[in-house]
């Protein structure tokens, strides 16, 4: 299975919105990318969006990798791991010689077991986080989760 990592654009939200619902998120990264306050990938096979994923640039000393996500059904033949390469490989462009990751250990597993996989240590221990998150019809709630950040030396 031959998939093309690439950077996104404005043609690609609607195909994002087919595999995550949430075209404010998308049209904002792509605002911030033409800023260069964030690198936003896809990972496509024949024009198909199959997951997407950012570096975080902008407000921090160190690049950070956020929102990595496959469609289901393409989860397992290393389209994560790929797209995790593609943005190491931006941040080595730009100079960085570290990337920082910031992942849930309870409520995602599967991406801690990915992250650590791809050579990522945990810098801290798990901590408790609270934010609000907002629904699509606008409303808002308040929610606490756990957090463990990741650091990975770039070669």
């Amino acid at each position: 299975m031959e998939i093309n990592i690439r950077l996104a654009n404005d043609n690609d939200i609607l195909g994002l919105c087919r595999i995550r619902n949430n075209k404010e998120l998308f049209s904002n990264y792509v605002r911030q990318f033409a800023k260069k306050e964030v690198y936003f990938a896809v990972a496509e096979q024949n024009g198909l969006i199959l997951g997407f994923g950012v570096l975080k640039l902008k407000g921090s000393l160190f690049p950070k990798l956020s929102d990595l996500y496959v469609k289901e059904e393409y989860r397992g033949i290393g389209i994560g791991s790929e797209l995790i390469t593609y943005r190491e490989n931006i941040a080595m462009r730009f100079g960085h010689r570290e990337v920082f990751v910031s992942v849930d250990p309870i409520e995602n597993p599967k991406m801690l077991k990915l992250i650590s996989k791809n050579g990522y240590d945990p810098i801290s221990d798990p901590y408790i986080k609270k934010a609000i998150y907002y629904n699509v019809d606008g409303s808002t709630y308040a929610k606490t989760y756990t957090r463990i950040d990741l650091k990975k030396l770039l070669n």
